[in-house]
């Protein structure tokens, strides 16, 4: 008890008297306090010891800050006594100091993961700074050596500069700061990736506290993030890293090569730069990559198909058409005679990519339809529920897609390829349905197209899906499909056909129209017959205008259509037998005469060489199979509705073949009145008004098939509507005229023995 009595009452009376100093300053306390600052200095182990950064929070400061008086502050004192006894025996001087500190009120040193509070107008009390460790040479920039030396010995001005303090002078003057030896030439920091700011490219003070990473807050403790002006004021607010671990002050700037170096180096040290080194990797690595994003983006379809003028779908469209070619050299060489199920497969499978690449996953549309006729024919049989069970189905999705899909301008949606498709399917079943009935019954073309056979569901997928006709046609037959399949379609039997040539041609073809295409579709639009300046032009300049479109605008389709005729051919499905001199013949699949196209004046021969196989098509499975109702014009006029109707649910398609019809008829009805008339037939057997006659016609022909294309391209009633009364519905006006005027005409015109000649 005694022993204790003269160990403690030392320290107690040491508490109080610190308390009284504090509840009453004066000039011994701070006295007392300055010596300790100077032994501090002089000892280097006690100067190396880690300083505290900040309180915890604004509450922690104020209770710290209250004084202790009385018997609260002699128990504290106590208590610590007790404890520094049980620990070392003795108090050393931190000990006490730490202990008088506490019962003044001074506040302690809170631990390193707390930082201060952000509010600028908190109250806090005067601590000192740390003092920062030697700055590591390698990790600065590079700079004379002199420079280094002269930035290492200039102490601060006072304490109160920006960037300085009392830690700050204690580093730049202390024994260890000035002993420090000097590395080999330092290694240039690396350069901030482009379009960000580097903290460290600004010039540094002499004296600064070093970079330094934020240290990982203890579980359950709150990161704010404060300012450290305080701490360093602006420079060390400046330099302040920009990395995932910096943050302190300052604007995000890039990874600083001096972030995350430790205040005090040892353990702590390590870790912090290693994460700020894979900061800074990340930093430059996202630098380094970002100059190749663009690169990479320019490569994109998006970036080719702007570059060239052209959408993206479009670009894709023409890509895919071309691909035939390449799936048709590996069928050729690979496929050609091998078994019926690999090249089903084949087929089916190269479909379904292109649809996969053209749509995404749209593709389940047409997907969808084949699984559908597949079962329509095996639970329906050969009946004629089945073909008008297949015709209202497909026809209605067709519809139905077009309705959710279609906008006012031409967009390549999977509605286009899926019009291809109903046509196929729809001819399936016919075929099919022709199939069971009795050879006698049908006509020669119905029996060349009737399947005897019962097709399976890999034949129907690869019939639908093969890859030279899915997107843009043309329209074949499933029988004419299989004979491709068992190697039948070839000049040379047991050998693949001789088709390169005659390939290569349509494709050279389809490339001359492409090129024109695309030289002169900036400057010959649909848009302009929209505009203010085109209805301010003359009308003989807007009827010219109006032609020449016309003409041009039918060459998309005209590009489309020979080059994928160019891979029917090259796969063996454009063959179409010999002729009487032994040639093959590869117009199986054709969809264009192009010389027809280009040179016959009258309409029936642009129809007769435009889009081939879908005007046979209709002919073969509409026009024919409406004869019963006895009226050819009546049959006529219905298949047009069926063809305006499967392009799509705008008016501006009901109106172009409304004028095709009108037009039809009213040529038919000048063509006989110039033959059976004797004066119109002499004149027009002049042969030195034949070049007359020539441009005259196709003057008239193009004119107004560029009045009919008008409406087809425009879409939608209030545009074609607009074009038409810019110039005065000359067309529906002029063979509205002709219709009901020529058959009084053709009465005043043509003798009586004529009209009885033409009845026998």
């Amino acid at each position: 008890m005694v022993q204790w009595v003269k160990h403690v009452l030392p320290k107690a009376a040491d508490g109080i008297v610190g308390a009284r100093h504090h509840m009453q300053p004066d000039a011994a306390a701070s006295t007392t306090l300055q010596d300790r600052r100077e032994r501090r200095q002089e000892n280097p182990r006690t100067s190396q010891t880690k300083q505290p950064n900040v309180l915890s929070s604004e509450k922690e400061e104020g209770n710290r800050a209250q004084p202790r008086g009385g018997r609260t502050a002699v128990a504290a004192a106590l208590g610590a006594s007790r404890k520094r006894r049980s620990a070392g025996g003795r108090l050393t001087a931190r000990a006490r100091g730490a202990a008088r500190r506490r019962v003044r009120g001074a506040p302690a040193r809170p631990p390193p993961s707390v930082t201060w509070p952000s509010d600028p107008g908190a109250r806090r009390p005067p601590v000192t700074p740390p003092r920062p460790a030697p700055p590591d040479s390698r990790l600065l920039p590079a700079q004379p050596m002199a420079r280094r030396r002269a930035s290492r010995r200039t102490p601060g001005a006072s304490d109160s500069s920006p960037g300085t303090g009392h830690g700050a002078s204690r580093a730049a003057a202390s024994p260890r700061a000035r002993a420090a030896p000097i590395a080999a030439r330092p290694r240039a920091p690396r350069p901030a990736p482009a379009g960000v700011t580097s903290a460290c490219a600004a010039p540094r003070p002499a004296l600064f506290l070093p970079c330094r990473a934020k240290p990982r807050p203890p579980p359950g403790s709150t990161n704010r993030r404060a300012s450290l002006a305080a701490l360093g004021g602006p420079a060390a607010n400046a330099h302040a890293g920009g990395g995932p671990r910096a943050g302190i002050g300052g604007e995000a700037t890039a990874p600083c090569p001096h972030s995350g170096r430790a205040e005090l180096g040892g353990p702590r040290g390590a870790p912090a730069v290693k994460m700020a080194s894979a900061a800074a990797a990340a930093g430059a690595a996202a630098g380094a990559a970002g100059p190749l994003r663009p690169g990479l983006e320019e490569l994109s379809l998006s970036k080719l198909a702007t570059s060239l003028g052209a959408s993206e779908q479009a670009l894709r469209l023409i890509i895919s058409i071309f691909l035939g070619y390449p799936l048709a050299l590996f069928y050729r060489h690979y496929l050609f005679y091998k078994d019926s199920y690999l090249i089903h497969l084949f087929h089916a499978f190269t479909g379904l990519s292109i649809a996969y690449f053209n749509f995404g996953p749209q593709f389940y549309h047409s997907l969808l339809c084949v699984a559908l006729q597949f079962l329509i024919l095996r639970l329906m049989g050969r009946t004629v529920t089945a073909v008008s069970t297949t015709f209202c189905f497909q026809m209605a999705y067709l519809l139905a897609g077009y309705y959710y899909t279609a906008t006012g301008d031409y967009d390549i949606k999977w509605t286009m390829p899926h019009c291809v498709l109903t046509l196929k399917l729809i001819g399936l079943a016919v075929d099919y349905y022709d199939g069971g009935k009795d050879q006698n019954s049908l006509s020669s073309e119905q029996q060349r197209y009737a399947i005897r056979g019962v097709p399976s569901l890999l034949e129907v997928a690869g019939f639908s899906y093969f890859y030279g006709a899915f997107l843009v046609g043309p329209q074949f037959s499933m029988n004419h499909y299989m004979k491709l399949v068992q190697g039948q379609l070839t000049d040379t039997p047991g050998k693949m056909p001789n088709s390169t040539i005659p390939a290569l041609k349509r494709l050279s073809l389809g490339l001359v129209y492409l090129v024109g295409y695309t030289l002169l579709s900036p400057h010959i639009t649909e848009d302009y017959l929209l505009t203010e300046d085109y209805d301010s032009r003359p009308f003989w300049f807007r009827c010219m205008y109006m032609l020449v479109w016309g003409k041009f605008v039918l060459y998309k389709y005209v590009t489309c259509w020979l080059v994928t005729e160019g891979v029917c051919i090259l796969s063996g499905l454009g063959f179409n037998g010999f002729e009487e001199n032994g040639k093959a013949k590869w117009d199986a699949c054709a969809n264009m005469k192009v010389w027809l196209f280009e040179t016959n004046p009258r309409f029936n021969g642009t129809i007769a060489s435009f889009n081939i196989n879908t005007n046979a098509w209709v002919a073969r499975y509409v026009f024919k199979r409406l004869k019963f109702l006895g009226n050819k014009e009546l049959s006529q006029g219905l298949s047009l509705l069926f063809l305006a109707l499967w392009h799509g649910l705008h008016s501006g398609y009901l109106v172009c073949f409304q004028m095709e019809f009108l037009i039809v008829v009213v040529e038919k009805q000048a063509v006989n009145l110039i033959q059976e008339s004797p004066t119109l037939s002499g004149l027009a057997s002049i042969t030195v008004l034949q070049p007359f006659y020539y441009l005259v016609q196709q003057t008239i022909h193009w004119l107004f098939m560029g009045y009919s294309m008008t409406a087809f391209c425009l879409f939608t009633w209030d545009k074609w509507l607009k074009v038409y009364q810019s110039i005065y519905f000359l067309g529906h006006v002029f063979f509205l005229i002709l219709l009901f005027t020529l058959p009084y005409v053709h009465k005043a015109m043509v003798p009586r023995k004529e009209k009885l000649k033409k009845k026998e």
